[in-house]
Order: C-alpha cells, then structure tokens, then sequence
C-alpha cells in the first residue's frame, strides 16, 4: 500500500496558512488546491492556470463550471474544516491523531501492556455512591479553562436515561473507515470499508453491550471519510442532525474512532493494558469545548458525563482509560448535550483488543448513565 507522511501543525502555522490562502484567493482569484493522489500527503498548491484544472478534480474541488465555494476552497488549502480543525494534515489514506500535537506521544515501550494487570469483575455494575466519591480524573487539559476535577463526578448530570422502547444512544463514526493493525485482515491497511474490520465492528459491541443493559441504541454506519477524508465532520454532523430529528428521544451520542500516530521508525502507536489475563486496548474519552469561539453551550455537563464514565471505568478495569482529552475544538458536540468522541485502542492495536475494551467501556458508559 502507498505510505503517507503525516504532518504537525500548530497555531502559529494554522493562523500563517490561513491568511496565505486568503491572500491568494483575493490576489489571483482564484484558489490553491491540494492534490491528495500523489505519493506525498501534499504535493504543491497550483494556482491560475497550468494543472490547476486536473488538480482540482484530483483533489474533490468545484470544476471550472461549478459554483464556486470560497468555505471548500479554504478547507482544502488548509487541510482541515475551518469550523472544525484538527491538528494534522493528513491525506485521504492517512492517519489523524487527535490527542493535542503540542504533546509529544508517548514512546512506543512506554504505552505497550503496563506491568500491573488490572483485575476485574463482570458481576455488577458501580453504584452511584463508588462513582461519584471516586478520585478526580485525570484531564489533559488544552484550553485555559481551570477544571476543578474532585468534583466532576459529585456533580448531577442532566443526562437522563428512562430505559424506555425508544432509542436513548446514538453510536455513529465520523471516520468511519478507521481500521486496527492488520493481524485480522489480509495486509496491512490504515482504512477499511468492511464494516466487519474498521470501526463500525467495535461501534457494535459497545451497542450490544448497552442494549444488555437495556438502553436501547442506534448505530448509524453510515460513511462519512470516504472517498474524500476532507469534510469528513461536516457530514458527520448532516447525519447526526438528521438522526435526532428521526429519534427526538436520542440523550446520548457516541462518535467512536481509534486514535493513529506512526512514529519515524514506521511502527504504530499501540495503547494497551491487560485485563483479567486478555489485551486489551486502551481508551481515551475525548471532549470539545467553546474555547474557540464556536458554539457549545453544554460542554461542562458533557465533562460531567465523562467525568462518571472515566470514575467508572477506574472502578471496574483499572489501567484501561487514558487520560480525558478536553480540546478547543468542538467535533461536534455541540449538536446535543450527551455528545463524547471516544478513542478506542489505536492503529497499533489489533481488532481483537479493540473489541475487548468495546465491551468494557460499554458496561463503564452503562454504569454512568444508570448512576442517577
């Protein structure tokens, strides 16, 4: 399979690429386009004529003959949705990372299998009162906003579950073709369609695993990073939008990726611990705020959420959840209150480990929402 070079940017390079591209929009009129299909995740920005016809068309931009549109133009040159930006430049086939770029990774011996294997039973969920006197969580926090994490889970949550025959959890992927290292598959593959191997598999056991519990769960397969990755969270959010009007009793809705990082020797960033004797992939619950700008009135009851599924999670598979990731961007989750990006395992991880800790962080989600 072609490989594709992942590039870091950080504030100072968005802000420089971001008033580069306006320059030339408003100099020549006409855009720069970013072809995906050559052997480097970026190849060059044509601009005004030459090649830029076979360009545009190679990089899923307006034709000469189509309405031009100034918002597809900046996210192409930019790599990224404007509204929604992540920190990687990536191509259609690439890796996207979305712990914060400002943090190095950790080396690959330092997140493969800790040396305390964590026990646990699958008897009974925590009660409310284990929840909510359990220690802070830890947070990666990359806004300045101060969180006082001791008490995140003493707070009530407005997030409301009535066990009803309505469905009360959406699962959905905004990249949706993310797969695991290929151990399970013939090759070795960043991206799937085969919803039997990317992300859709571990949508649904954590599916199966809430409707034991009996909250009833959608899960939208629908696919929103191929053929094209850029856009990937606008259409998401047409299909979140459009499956909360069809389910108005939705409460909860679950983005599920796997986090990707390759570091400069070529091996896979693998996030691992063991449980009860199995690997078990690691998982990272990801959360958006306002602290751009944008829209997002209930992210802190979206925190709180996090806060008891993390406390839970701790109670019942210790060393299985990484950090809480609290970021500037929204990823959405400003459409209704409920909303979580959740980071199952990584690129390094096989499918298998994956679908163990799918069936874990299920029951830890299961244990907050019934916690009230």
């Amino acid at each position: 399979m072609k490989r594709f070079k992942v590039f870091i940017i950080n504030g100072k390079k968005i802000k420089r690429a971001a008033s580069a591209a306006l320059a030339i929009a408003s100099s020549v009129g006409i855009c720069a386009a970013v072809s995906y299909n050559a052997p480097k995740a970026i190849t060059a920005f044509s601009v005004a004529g030459g090649d830029i016809s076979e360009t545009i068309l190679k990089s899923g931009m307006p034709h000469e003959d189509e309405p031009f549109d100034i918002k597809e133009i900046m996210n192409t040159v930019l790599g990224f949705d404007k509204d929604e930006p992540t920190t990687i430049i990536e191509s259609a086939y690439g890796t996207v990372p979305v712990h914060e770029d400002a943090t190095p990774p950790p080396t690959p011996e330092a997140v493969i299998t800790p040396p305390q294997s964590a026990e646990s039973s699958d008897s009974a969920l925590p009660s409310h009162n284990e929840i909510i006197s359990a220690p802070g969580p830890e947070i990666n926090n990359a806004t300045s906003y101060n969180i006082d994490t001791d008490s995140l889970c003493r707070q009530p949550s407005d997030i409301k579950i009535s066990l009803s025959d309505e469905p009360e959890v959406l699962v959905f992927h905004t990249h949706t073709t993310e797969c695991y290292d290929g151990d399970e598959m013939s090759g070795e593959s960043e991206r799937t369609t085969n919803e039997n191997y990317n992300v859709c598999a571990v949508g649904d056991v954590i599916c199966d695993t809430l409707e034991s519990y009996g909250i009833h769960t959608i899960h939208d397969k629908t696919i929103h990073d191929y053929p094209s990755y850029q856009g990937s969270y606008t259409r998401a959010l047409s299909t979140l939008t459009a499956d909360l009007e069809k389910y108005p009793s939705i409460k909860v809705t679950l983005d599920i990726h796997r986090d990707a990082y390759v570091y400069s020797d070529g091996s896979k960033l693998r996030v691992a611990t063991n449980i009860n004797g199995k690997d078990t992939a690691q998982v990272m619950l990801v959360l958006g705020t306002d602290s751009m700008g944008l829209y997002h009135p209930h992210w802190r009851s979206n925190l709180v959420l996090a806060a008891k599924i993390q406390s839970a999670a701790q109670i019942m598979y210790p060393d299985m959840m990484r950090p809480i990731n609290l970021r500037r961007e929204r990823f959405n989750m400003h459409a209704t209150k409920g909303s979580l990006l959740i980071e199952v395992g990584s690129n390094g991880n096989s499918l298998a480990e994956a679908r163990s800790s799918a069936e874990y962080i299920g029951r830890a989600i299961a244990a907050a929402l019934l916690e009230g």
